[in-house]
């Protein structure tokens, strides 16, 4: 991996982590079982955001062991080889699992921001003013001026951050809201379109099957 190279005896559960654009392979001198799991770059940084970890890079592992992250990479791999019996929106949600484990267990953090990106400051000034406007309409001019930038410098370095574009990020933390309505059940599906930004319950119905592949119904 990167051009180091190791070789031992692999017990069973050992775990290898190669990052984006890192370069690995591995020769065997007996058959093996092995699960291969890749995690898309824009959800990790997506999912590092989230987790007040932005920037955090994985760091490079030729031979480890993590039970927890083992068990999330198994249940990932049984709902696949079985046809996803719990359905899209428990797939999202066990992925989801994995990644945030990938992200505490094994990743490091620059000790400064990088040039070209967002603070952690920043972004929580951002999801801050989202949460506090979720039902008024949000422009992007809004959310680089709390970053301090101009709003075409602000949206090249948002997705290079997040993973997404700040319209997308948006949607994001507005379906998030939506979703934790619908799911405690005290309001209507329109009423909770109207507090959380989307157009009517049409558009918010569209939102979670495109991203959760579930009607809203059945995310109670």
């Amino acid at each position: 991996m990167s051009g180091l190279r190791a070789k031992h005896e692999m017990a069973a559960g050992t775990v290898a982590i190669s990052p984006a654009g890192i370069d690995c392979g591995a020769d065997s001198e007996q058959s093996a079982e092995v699960l291969l799991i890749a995690v898309e770059p824009r959800q990790f940084a997506l999912a590092s955001a989230e987790g007040h970890a932005l920037d955090a890079e994985l760091r490079e592992c030729l031979s480890g062991y993590d039970e927890s992250l083992l068990r999330a990479a198994q249940l990932l791999a049984q709902e696949n080889a079985h046809g996803y019996p719990g359905g899209a929106l428990f797939w999202n949600e066990a992925a989801s699992r994995f990644i945030d484990r990938l992200i505490v267990g094994h990743t490091s953090r620059p000790p400064r921001a990088s040039r070209g990106r967002l603070g952690q400051h920043a972004l929580q000034r951002i999801r801050d003013y989202v949460f506090a406007h979720l039902a008024e309409p949000i422009e992007v001019a809004s959310l680089a001026g709390l970053a301090g930038r101009s709003s075409f410098h602000f949206s090249r370095v948002f997705a290079r951050s997040v993973g997404m574009t700040p319209h997308r990020y948006v949607v994001h933390l507005r379906l998030q809201a939506a979703i934790l309505h619908m799911r405690q059940g005290r309001m209507g599906l329109a009423e909770i379109a109207a507090e959380t930004g989307f157009a009517d319950q049409s558009h918010l119905s569209r939102w979670v099957r495109r991203v959760h592949g579930v009607t809203p119904s059945e995310l109670a």
